[in-house]
């Protein structure tokens, strides 16, 4: 079965936001999940792979906790 591209973009989005610890961008691919669960494009299931790889994500990886703490303590706005 061929891949949903939209699904496939998400990932990637999801991809770079993790790499880049963006709770921005992070936020913007999940809110974009949304947008495509709403209108049908994304099953459930496939929502919730892209979920788990930016709220989950935000939740659970402890790098990306070090890094938002460290940037609080500097006094760095979150990206």
């Amino acid at each position: 079965m061929k891949e949903n591209k939209i699904l496939e973009q998400l990932k990637r989005e999801a991809l770079y936001a993790q790499r880049s610890f963006s709770t921005e961008l992070l936020y913007q691919t999940y809110g974009k999940a949304q947008m495509a669960r709403q209108l049908e494009v994304l099953t459930q299931s496939e929502f919730m792979e892209i979920n788990h790889m930016t709220v989950y994500f935000m939740d659970t990886d402890r790098e990306y906790m070090r890094n938002c703490n460290r940037n609080f303590r500097e006094g760095k706005a979150l990206t």
